[in-house]
């Protein structure tokens, strides 16, 4: 009963509490971030939320995504966040559409994407080397196989595990 959940902070699924996420994730430009979050509040997303240390240079093509696994299909997505991801901060962007209302304990996927950049900025995030805690499945982090993404695809491409990685910390919240 003690542990942090999404509810508590009143989202409806998140990657982490970012109280205590201790690093930096760092991404490759036009790659796919997928995190494996739950629904912990069956109420409809209107918004996406990612927690910025320090800005990045040269950002374009940047969204936040929310996909269901059992189709791989976007529910979901933010409109570009490039601008936002050029300032340190705890970004919250609405969703382009609202997210239905899902189950709770249903499996959604979070997925970010930065399309180009010159400097990644940094995201409070999860532990390094660690995210998949040298699982053969059942994993929380994946990224793309493809390496050229500029916007959200409809439906997941091929997916493979990062050999290590840190979760950033995203949100959806109503």
């Amino acid at each position: 009963m003690g542990a942090w959940s999404p509810a508590q902070s009143g989202l409806i699924a998140a990657t982490g509490d970012p109280m205590v996420m201790p690093s930096t994730p760092g991404f490759s430009s036009g790659v796919l971030y997928v995190s494996r979050v739950y629904v912990d509040q069956t109420r409809a997303a209107h918004t996406a939320q990612l927690a910025v240390i320090t800005a990045g240079e040269g950002i374009s093509h940047a969204f936040i995504g929310v996909y269901d696994p059992a189709g791989g299909r976007l529910l979901a997505s933010t409109a570009d966040l490039s601008s936002s991801l050029g300032t340190a901060g705890v970004l919250q962007a609405p969703l382009t559409s609202e997210m239905a209302a899902q189950q709770r304990n249903k499996e959604l996927w979070l997925v970010l994407l930065i399309g180009g950049m010159t400097k990644s900025p940094t995201f409070i995030g999860g532990r390094e080397y660690g995210s998949n805690l040298g699982l053969t499945g059942d994993y929380r982090l994946w990224t793309s196989t493809g390496s050229t993404f500029t916007a959200l695809p409809s439906a997941i491409p091929q997916l493979k595990v990062p050999a290590h990685g840190s979760i950033p910390f995203i949100a959806v919240g109503p």
